[in-house]
């Protein structure tokens, strides 16, 4: 191209960025009350109330302490199923899953049986003759009912949510500023999807991980190998197809650093340390290219070269796609601070549970994340002194799913002398969160009122049960071929061309599973090939399957796997119930939905041991025993508190008049300096 200047894709499109900009401007000029009564919201995703009242009382969370002694700590309890994004969705809006439409990360097409997204649908774009923008791509976010931070907004609070789950695209906040957070996607347009390039690897390691990775394999010639990154799927084109990018490798003289070059970056990297940011350009058209932002660690280079690439971000100074409100507010930040992960899950979970990066690179990596995130709520909380302020954690959850097996001596995965070596990540992440509570309550105004939640708590998760093995071996699924080899499925499936469900026979199938904890009738009138009759038969087949699944027992220790099966119909409510479960499995502790059949798949045995890292779960477990956390540095004098109960809360103590019709309750507090 030259010197001609490529224009963004985000621009080109119709101008959606130009005029989210303009609007945002209009917006954040907007007059808001006077700041005389703040409430500062702090989520830390994942953190269990046990583990917090147990470390609290051995003297190791000292803020927390303070909070739980003076004003209140209280178990949460979380929405069921207790997963991120269904329990987020219950926090921003005070509904439950019937009124958000958020079940599951994942949820189904009816009419193909293939999962779908459930957290975001999206439209692409249409060009003429593969190169014009005549239609701009559009992202739909599938969370339903108004957020509590834009009803304050809309109210005249002056608002700040920064990381806020579930909101890609995010909603406008008048006279205020919004970040989001899980669901955003990477360049790609997955969960985070990473590279590893090793001259270790053979022609046959060469492909797609099962959990969200690419492994390519380097040839050196002389000093030198060269490789190709894929980026986003190119709009332009009727095929499915990644743009692609070249990456060098050249090993320096003293063989203890190499120089990669890729995108607009080059730079040097010592064995065993980080490289800056690298930006790198897709190209699309001849005119327009998507950027996006990776970091690399180098974990040796001799005698092989072995890199690891973290997923490629989303450019926070050029977002291709709306991540916050207004549309130039991550900008601003990266003026500030400098450039940061966009990356909805922001760590590299993926690339630890393939063993391709150690313990200490994941932690150092997801504690500077940390680092980087609490000091822009620090700046912002300082300098702006919002009425409403919303910050949400994410590496609590994140550790405590990889590091469960170095606490629970019961693993499968446990190693005594690992868990003696590294110590306890877990409680080192609470530890790093009660550092940050101390923090920001020092930032905050006088007299301002503090909430801490958790979106659920945490089990050990020992062994995967694999539900639609367990529907062939009682006959409520038939395979077209019982003989064939299992199908294994990867996260690049899911968000690419993968096939699904390939050898069940749809008429002569009952219930199929899919997600992480749900089971679904093949339903004449609502599946495509449904042979169940909606009413008596359904519910009497629902009961039966319901039954059966509660005096299952591991065939190993003889011990129940479910500790309750429930009805789709009776603990979900709203206008979004048809998209609900028809049962919803809550698993004891120790068990949970295997990765394959979250996917779909059908492997080999019912019960089988967990030997990845990620050997710490809540997803499909009972929610009344995977509570989080709920502090306030005033004392609240109701009832138990539930996920859903916290919007109203916020409502209730800025002053908000009118707010819209919400499930949960109001929480109240002794007034303050009581």
């Amino acid at each position: 191209m030259g010197k001609r200047k490529k224009i963004s894709l985000a621009v080109v499109t119709l101008g959606i960025v130009a005029v989210a900009v303009y609007i945002g401007v209009f917006h954040r000029r907007r007059r808001t009350r006077p700041v005389t009564n703040q409430v500062v919201v702090l989520g830390f995703d994942g953190v269990d109330a046990n583990l917090a009242a147990q470390w609290i009382k051995e003297g190791k969370l000292p803020n927390l302490a303070r909070l739980a002694a003076t004003g209140t700590f209280k178990p949460l309890l979380p929405t069921n199923p207790p997963e991120s994004p269904t329990s987020w969705a219950s926090f921003a809006t005070g509904l439950n899953p019937g009124g958000t439409g958020i079940f599951d990360f994942l949820n189904r097409n009816v009419k193909t049986y293939m999962p779908v997204l459930s957290l975001v649908k999206r439209i692409k774009p249409k060009f003429l003759f593969g190169l014009i923008p005549i239609r701009p791509p559009k992202i739909i976010n599938e969370r339903h009912g108004p957020p509590f931070y834009q009803v304050a907004a809309d109210a005249g609070y002056k608002t700040l949510v920064l990381r806020m789950p579930l909101e890609f695209p995010p909603h406008q906040i008048p006279g205020g500023e919004l970040w989001a957070g899980l669901s955003v996607p990477d360049v790609l347009g997955t969960w985070g999807t990473f590279y590893y390039f090793g001259t270790d690897l053979t022609p046959w390691d060469v492909g797609d991980t099962e959990f969200g990775g690419k492994l390519v394999r380097l040839v050196l010639k002389g000093d030198t190998a060269v490789a190709q990154v894929e980026g986003p799927v190119n709009p332009a084109v009727k095929v499915f197809k990644r743009v692609t990018l070249p990456i060098r490798f050249t090993v320096a003289p003293s063989g203890n650093a190499v120089t990669i070059q890729f995108g607009e970056n080059k730079g040097t990297i010592a064995a065993g340390h980080w490289s800056r940011w690298f930006r790198a350009r897709f190209p699309i058209t001849p005119f327009i290219s998507v950027s996006g932002i990776c970091r690399f660690y180098v974990l040796e280079t001799s005698p092989d070269l072995r890199v690891y690439m973290s997923p490629i971000n989303i450019d926070p100074a050029s977002p291709i796609l709306p991540i916050s409100y207004p549309a130039n507010f991550t900008s601003r930040l990266v003026k500030r601070f400098g450039l940061f992960k966009t990356l909805g899950w922001p760590d590299a979970t993926w690339a630890l549970n393939e063993n391709r990066i150690s313990d200490n690179v994941f932690l150092e990596d997801a504690f500077r994340t940390q680092k980087h995130f609490a000091r822009i709520t620090l700046y912002e909380l300082k300098h702006h002194q919002p009425s409403l302020m919303v910050s949400v954690f994410y590496f609590t959850d994140e550790i405590s799913h990889m590091f469960y097996r170095l606490m629970d001596p019961e693993s499968p995965s446990f190693n005594p002398e690992e868990a003696k070596a590294e110590g306890n990540p877990i409680l080192k992440a609470y530890e790093v969160m009660d550092r940050t509570v101390g923090e920001i309550m020092k930032a905050m105004k006088p007299g301002a009122t503090l909430i801490i939640v958790s979106d659920h708590g945490f089990h050990p998760w020992r062994w995967g049960f694999n539900t639609n093995t367990w529907l062939v071996e009682n006959g409520y699924m038939t395979l077209k071929n019982p003989n064939a080899s299992t199908k294994v499925y990867n996260l690049a499936q899911l968000f690419g061309q993968g096939s699904f469900f390939p050898n069940v026979d749809w008429k002569h199938t009952e219930a199929y599973a899919l997600g992480l904890g749900q089971i679904y009738l093949n339903l004449k009138g609502r599946e495509k090939d449904g042979i169940v009759n909606p009413g008596p038969q359904a519910r009497q087949l629902l009961e039966q399957i319901r039954q059966k699944l509660l005096a299952y027992r591991d065939p190993d220790t003889h011990q129940p796997v479910l500790e309750a099966v429930e009805l789709g119909s009776q603990i979900f409510h709203g206008p979004y119930v048809k998209q609900e479960p028809d049962l919803q499995l809550n698993f004891e502790p120790g068990y949970r939905t295997s990765w394959q059949t979250s996917l779909g798949a059908i492997p080999r045995g019912v019960v089988v041991a967990n030997l990845r890292d990620w050997s710490g779960d809540h997803c499909a477990s009972d929610p009344k025993d995977t509570r989080g956390i709920f502090f306030s540095n005033r004392r609240m004098t109701g009832a138990n508190p539930r996920i859903w109960d916290v919007a109203p809360t916020v409502l209730h103590l800025l002053g908000v008049k009118n707010p819209p019709p919400m499930d949960g309750r109001v929480l109240y507090f002794d007034p303050p300096g009581q």
